[in-house]
């Protein structure tokens, strides 16, 4: 899922090409189909959604239901975002922080039963350094964290350009995490993130946090996909890393069936090497989401995903 910041400029313009050939600005263009909702409307995602299990597949056997027409976009990024604004796409994939989605008033299709894999936010630490003093700092942080706060805080760095340890340093004031202390006295911790903004800004909370309650803190941040940091958090050249709790599950364990925030993080606990531990999950999640326009959501009195299978 953390790939959908990767190379999106290089590929806008061809991607945008495509969007704009599929000839149409309204949802009346889709097949009448299965007379649903769904099946008078045109889908924007990235090219596997189209096959991914908790995709296109994933839709119709959970909710039956079927779009009348894909329209290959990006992941998650302007092209996809561009095309839901203007019409040429009537519901798309985006992920649960875009700022885009508070930005242009766009609607999240409530997930139910889960047809995507909860990916709260939850801190990864070596267990040898996670003493009661250091949960308490950054299960304090976890307490705090919201999806919506988090959208906000990439906002800053993504629309306003704002650095991401400044981002994280008002985080940390306005929600009074930033007082000085004694509970991580005499700890030394690594504290890294991956090479994605919303990534950094966690790594950068943590990292703040902790030195403002004594702990002796070295960053390593940008450090890029998870194939490359993974090995050095095992291995404990990093003690402390932002993780997303269905990402990292499915990544140790290919043959995880668990969807809901509970059922993930209790086997993430399970998969974890046996030298690291998983602290408290956030409510924040990073997720795909089925995302429409306020106007549309209006028009079919859309809140769920199961509402597209409505007659239409």
């Amino acid at each position: 899922m953390k790939t959908k910041l990767v190379a999106l400029a290089a590929v806008a313009t061809a991607l945008t090409m495509g969007v704009s050939g599929c000839g149409s600005s309204s949802s009346s263009s889709g097949s009448k189909g299965d007379g649903t909702i769904a099946s008078q409307m045109i889908f924007g995602g990235p090219p596997e959604f189209k096959t991914r299990p908790d995709g296109i597949p994933g839709l119709k056997k959970n909710y039956d239901v079927s779009f009348g027409k894909y329209t290959v976009t990006d992941v998650g990024g302007p092209v996809t975002v561009n095309a839901l604004k203007r019409g040429q796409v009537d519901a798309a994939d985006l992920f649960t922080t875009d700022p885009s989605i508070a930005a242009n008033d766009f609607v999240i299709l409530e997930d139910p039963k889960s047809n995507f894999a909860a990916q709260n936010v939850v801190p990864i630490i070596t267990k040898s350094k996670a003493t009661d003093g250091v949960k308490q700092v950054i299960n304090g942080i976890q307490g705090k964290l919201t999806t919506e706060v988090l959208g906000g805080l990439l906002g800053k760095v993504v629309n306003d350009k704002a650095d991401p340890a400044d981002v994280a340093k008002g985080f940390l004031s306005d929600n009074g995490l930033d007082t000085t202390g004694t509970a991580a006295k005499g700890q030394s911790l690594t504290v890294g993130s991956a090479n994605f903004p919303e990534n950094v800004i966690l790594g950068e909370i943590y990292a703040q946090a902790l030195e403002a309650q004594g702990a002796t803190i070295s960053k390593k941040m940008n450090i890029g996909a998870r194939p490359k940091y993974w090995e050095s958090l095992k291995q404990g050249s990093i003690d402390l890393f932002p993780e997303y709790t269905g990402s990292i599950l499915v990544y140790i364990d290919k043959n995880s069936t668990a969807t809901s925030p509970d059922d993930v993080y209790a086997a993430l606990g399970k998969a974890l090497p046996s030298n690291l531990v998983a602290l408290d999950q956030a409510d924040a999640q990073d997720s795909d989401a089925i995302v429409v326009t306020k106007e549309t959501a209006d028009k079919f009195k859309l809140k769920t995903i199961a509402d597209l299978a409505k007659k239409g």
